[in-house]
């Protein structure tokens, strides 16, 4: 009848599954702390393994890209923009070339569902095992992947 009340009184009682990465305890200081690990006063705890599935930072192509635009649409959180490059003007007997239509992707806007990597014609996103993405600038070049 309630399923979901069951899952709750299940879930209250359990341990969390957690990594307790880097420290099994938050340092004081991360300076300090890695002058103990050196010294062998502390133990660093590695992150765990990624599995095979894990939907990490996406990394973009943008020689395979031919600048559809299909996966801007299908994003949900609005976190990949196309950008327009200009061409150069054509000479004389070329046809006019067409502006080069490329993405932008923000990656502090991700929610790294992975549809845009399912609809993408030409597989030019695709996604990396890397999730620590941490930082303190969200529009850092690191978080922007062009």
């Amino acid at each position: 009848m309630f399923p979901m009340l069951k899952e709750i009184l299940v879930q209250s009682v359990k341990k969390p599954v957690t990594n307790l990465f880097p420290a099994a305890r938050l340092p004081k200081t991360i300076t300090g702390f890695l002058g103990q690990v050196g010294e062998g006063k502390a133990e660093l705890i590695p992150p765990v393994e990624t599995p095979a599935a894990m939907r990490g930072k996406l990394l973009y192509d943008r020689n395979l890209c031919n600048g559809c635009g299909l996966c801007m649409k299908v994003c949900p959180a609005h976190a990949i923009e196309q950008v327009v490059y200009p061409v150069p003007p054509a000479k004389e007997g070329e046809d006019k070339p067409r502006a080069r239509k490329r993405v932008r992707i923000y990656v502090g806007n991700c929610i790294f569902c992975g549809q845009c990597i399912d609809i993408c014609p030409k597989g030019a996103i695709t996604q990396s095992p890397e999730f620590l993405l941490a930082t303190e600038d969200r529009f850092a070049e690191s978080q922007i992947i062009e």
